[in-house]
């Protein structure tokens, strides 16, 4: 398990270490993972040295800084992930699955782990990303220009939500990789493991913080 977490939060400031409920955030990405006992290791990926020492207080066992350059805006996790698999293949540690969970996932419970560790195991596509059901139907938005409502697609305005197919948002929780895609860089094929709304939470602002604070309470 990788639990990237980045120091240079902008809209709320060290977000992956601010008090949840009276505990750092991060500590309940990192304590349903150990209650899963899913993985081998639970490695936790910084730029911050003062969110390592606060994520060695909680003992996964481990954690390292991470070169800047991996800790930009624009850096794509999948770099970030390849970094932290590269370090363990030279020292000759090699994994069947490499999972990653958002620091700021404490909706997320170990017997959602252990289900979407079920639900890769039987699947076709060698990754798994969590996802969310739109509603209402996604074909029925609108964009505004000048303050004026348009439809994306006016045919869409007129069918019912039983018409339209199920469109799906990836949650940003977690995800699931096989060894393949980094070890034998293959191309990444995903499944969706669809998680309820009430879980999908993706914590960028405050509002989205106190939602996800009265949702766990």
């Amino acid at each position: 398990m990788i639990i990237p977490a980045r120091g240079g939060s902008q809209r709320i400031k060290y977000k992956n270490i601010k008090l949840f409920n009276g505990k750092p955030i991060i500590y309940f990405s990192i304590k349903e993972s150990i209650k899963s006992k899913l993985f081998h290791k639970i490695h936790v990926s910084s730029d911050s040295l003062k969110i390592i020492k606060i994520v060695d207080k909680i003992k996964t066992g481990i954690s390292h800084l991470r070169p800047l350059i991996l800790s930009k805006n624009s850096t794509p996790l999948i770099k970030v992930f390849d970094y932290v698999v590269e370090k363990y293949k030279k020292k000759n540690d090699i994994f069947d699955e490499i999972w990653f969970l958002n620091p700021c996932s404490p909706l997320i419970k170990s017997e959602d782990l252990i289900k979407a560790s079920v639900f890769f195991r039987n699947q076709k596509n060698n990754s798994v990303l969590s996802v969310c059901r739109y509603s209402p139907p996604i074909q029925w938005a609108f964009k505004m220009e000048n303050k004026t409502l348009k439809p994306y697609n006016e045919q869409n305005q007129k069918k019912t939500s039983q018409s339209l197919k199920n469109s799906y948002f990836d949650t940003g929780n977690f995800g699931i990789f096989s060894s393949k895609v980094f070890y034998e860089n293959k191309k990444i094929t995903f499944s969706g493991f669809e998680i309820s709304r009430s879980k999908a939470v993706d914590i960028d602002t405050i509002d989205d913080w106190n939602l996800a604070l009265k949702l766990y309470k």
